[in-house]
């Protein structure tokens, strides 16, 4: 078809064609504009959905029965971020303990959050003795007097916990009888001496006695003495009793005492020890319970570990 013929044929169509082809491409394109903002909707809902719980898991939940709208924080978890520090140090700490912040597991939820407790031997005071002294047992008029034999379960309600520490170094195994006692009372059942002792050495006789090391013939470990009433222990200070330091850990006064302890067999001629080891003491309260630790062929740190371990109730780190 040339142009004149397709001119021609224009001419001869009907305006009520046009008006029809008019008003299907404003109805089309209506619809279409219509398509566009709902898929724009769409869109910004899926967004907003994908945000906002995030946003609530980080700046706080509401409860549903909480009537006053307020919204708790939640502990964000910090353990993908390492500019946060990981332990902290009060400014007023005199005691050099630190206590680390608790941390959160960041892809286990139902992980526990753990601390770990820190104890400077800067901050510990030693107090050299020249003997610890044992004052002899008194003697008891079995007409006025009982012993009684305590098991396990009667320590543990008379004392109120398990005597046992939280931290006992590697070599070392319990005594036979740890955790019993035998106590004094009147014929009225009153309780009138209350020792139990625990002990906690590398190796033991047939006895039950603690077995003398094969280098150095002493012991290798170290005991537990408590007491509700009084113990009856005593040190000869080299310094003035007045003079004496004490250490806090946790809120607790401990004094510290240390001996280089002689060994034999001795010169026979100038009576001069094979060697020396280590001495530690350790006596504080805590709870109402007056504790002292006697530890033999042990390193300073380790003295302290056990000590704090008891404090604590959990097992501490000491830093040298």
């Amino acid at each position: 078809m040339n142009a004149k013929l397709f001119s021609e044929a224009i001419s001869e169509v009907s305006d009520k064609y046009y008006e029809e082809a008019a008003n299907y491409h404003y109805n089309k394109h209506g619809w279409v504009k219509w398509i566009a903002m709902a898929a724009c909707l769409t869109l910004v809902l899926f967004a907003a959905l994908s945000v906002f719980p995030d946003y609530f898991r980080q700046q706080g939940t509401t409860p549903p029965d909480n009537p006053n709208g307020v919204i708790v924080k939640n502990p964000i978890d910090t353990a993908n971020n390492e500019t946060t520090p990981a332990t902290t140090t009060p400014s007023d700490n005199s005691n050099g303990v630190i206590v680390e912040n608790p941390i959160d597991a960041a892809d286990d939820e139902t992980t526990p959050a753990t601390s770990e407790i820190y104890i400077s031997m800067d901050n510990i005071s030693f107090n050299e003795i020249e003997a610890l002294m044992d004052t002899a047992l008194l003697w008891r008029d079995p007409e006025l007097y009982d012993r009684i034999w305590w098991d396990r379960e009667d320590v543990i309600d008379y004392y109120g916990k398990d005597l046992t520490p939280a931290y006992v170094p590697d070599g070392l195994t319990a005594a036979n009888g740890n955790g019993t006692a035998q106590v004094v009372a009147d014929k009225s059942g009153n309780i009138v001496e209350d020792t139990a002792w625990l002990g906690f050495y590398h190796d033991y006789n047939e006895t039950g006695s603690p077995k003398l090391t094969e280098g150095v013939t002493a012991r290798k470990g170290f005991s537990i003495t408590v007491s509700k009433i009084g113990l009856m222990n005593d040190c000869v200070y080299i310094l003035p009793e007045n003079e004496v330091k004490t250490s806090d850990i946790d809120g607790t006064a401990v004094t510290f005492e240390y001996r280089p302890m002689p060994y034999g067999p001795f010169d026979p001629d100038t009576h001069e020890p094979s060697g020396y080891y280590d001495l530690y003491v350790a006596g504080f309260e805590l709870d109402g319970i007056e504790y002292e630790i006697l530890a033999e062929q042990m390193e300073a740190e380790e003295v302290v570990k056990v000590v704090s371990s008891i404090i604590y109730g959990e097992e501490v780190i000491v830093e040298k």
